[in-house]
C-alpha cells in the first residue's frame, strides 16, 4: 500500500499530523467506552500544550532551518491541548517535558481546565527514561493508553518503542524524523553516525540496508572495495516499519510523510497498535485517517 504525502506548501505541516490526533483520539473515545479500562493519555514531547518552535540536545546541522518560520511564530493548539479538549475525558494524563520553561507553561493547563486538574500529571524528565519505567511498572491489565511520540529530531530510542510494545495495551503514534535520520545516513562511510542510527533502529542491520559495496580499479589496476549509500526516504521509512512490525501488535501500512515548502520530506507519521485484541478495528481507524487527512 502507497504511503501518503502531506506537503502544506507556505502553511504549518503541523496541522495534519495534530488534525489525525485528534480525530484518532475521538475514534479511541468511542471504541472504548462500554470498556471497563482506565484511559491514559500520555504526551512524550509534550513542549508547552501550544504549537511552538521547539530546541532540542539531539541538533542535527541544517535541520531545523528546513522548518516552517510561520510554524514558529504561531501559537496554536498543541497535542497536549487537543487532548484535553477531547470529549469524552481520559482518567489520565501525563504530559513529560525536559525543559523546566516549558513545564511551566504545562502547568497553565491544569488552570485552564480545573475540572481535569487532579487527572494531569507533569513530568520534567527525560521522555525515554520515564516512559520505559512506565511502561515496565504500569498495571497494564485494567489500563490502556494512546501515546504521542513526537520528537523535534532523533531523540526516541528503540528500547523506549520495545518498552511500549511489551506493554500490549498502547496506541502509539511516532513521528520519525526522515531528514534528520537521512543526514546522519552520510555518503561518506567515515562520517555515518553509527550509534545514534543503532538506537533510533535497535539494531546494526541498518547498514546492509542502506549501504552496499561496489568494487572498482585504482590507478595500478588493483581492485579496491568502495562503501556507497544506496537507500532514500522510501527505503527508510519502510525499514523503519519492519522494525515496528517485528514487535506491534499491528502496524498500520499506510503513513503519511510531512514536507516542508520546498517539497523536502521532514517527518513520517507512523501508527502502531499494542493489543492484539483491538488492533484490528484501531489500524483500521488510523489508516482511515491516514487517508483522508
Amino acid at each position: 500500500m502507497v504511503d501518503s504525502t502531506e506537503q502544506l506548501f507556505g502553511g504549518s505541516w503541523t496541522e495534519g499530523k495534530l488534525e489525525i490526533l485528534k480525530k484518532y483520539l475521538d475514534a479511541y473515545h468511542t471504541a472504548l467506552k462500554r470498556q471497563p479500562f482506565k484511559r491514559v493519555y500520555i504526551d512524550a514531547f509534550a513542549g508547552t500544550g501550544y504549537r511552538q518552535q521547539r530546541e532540542c540536545q539531539y541538533s542535527i546541522k541544517g535541520f531545523f532551518e528546513e522548518l516552517e518560520q510561520d510554524e514558529s511564530q504561531t501559537f496554536l493548539k498543541g497535542s497536549a491541548k487537543l487532548a484535553l479538549e477531547a470529549n469524552p475525558s481520559f482518567h489520565r494524563y501525563i504530559f513529560i517535558e525536559s525543559d523546566e520553561s516549558k513545564i511551566d507553561e504545562l502547568g497553565k493547563l491544569q488552570k485552564e481546565h480545573p475540572e481535569k486538574a487532579s487527572q494531569i500529571e507533569i513530568v520534567q524528565s527525560d521522555a525515554n527514561e520515564f516512559i520505559q519505567n512506565y511502561c515496565n511498572d504500569g498495571d497494564w491489565a485494567n489500563t490502556r493508553a494512546v501515546l504521542f511520540l513526537d520528537p523535534f529530531a532523533t531523540e526516541v530510542e528503540w528500547p523506549t518503542i520495545e518498552a511500549i510494545a511489551k506493554t500490549q495495551c498502547i496506541d502509539v503514534w511516532i513521528l520519525f524524523p526522515l531528514m534528520a535520520v537521512n543526514r546522519l545516513l552520510a555518503k561518506d562511510p567515515q562520517k555515518i553516525s553509527y550509534d545514534c542510527l543503532n538506537r533510533i533502529f535497535g539494531t546494526k542491520d541498518w547498514f546492509e540496508k542502506f549501504y552496499k559495496t561496489r568494487t572498482l580499479e585504482d590507478i595500478f589496476g588493483k581492485p579496491v572495495d568502495e562503501i556507497i549509500k544506496a537507500c532514500d526516504f522510501i527505503r527508510i521509512g519502510d525499514f523503519y516499519k519492519r522494525r515496528l512490525k517485528n514487535i506491534f501488535s499491528g502496524v498500520a501500512e499506510q503513513s503519511k510523510v510531512f514536507r516542508n515548502s520546498r517539497g523536502s520530506a521532514l517527518f513520517q507519521l507512523f501508527f502502531a497498535a499494542g493489543n492484539s485484541k483491538g488492533a484490528p478495528i484501531a489500524i483500521r481507524i488510523a489508516e482511515h485517517l491516514i487517508r483522508k487527512i
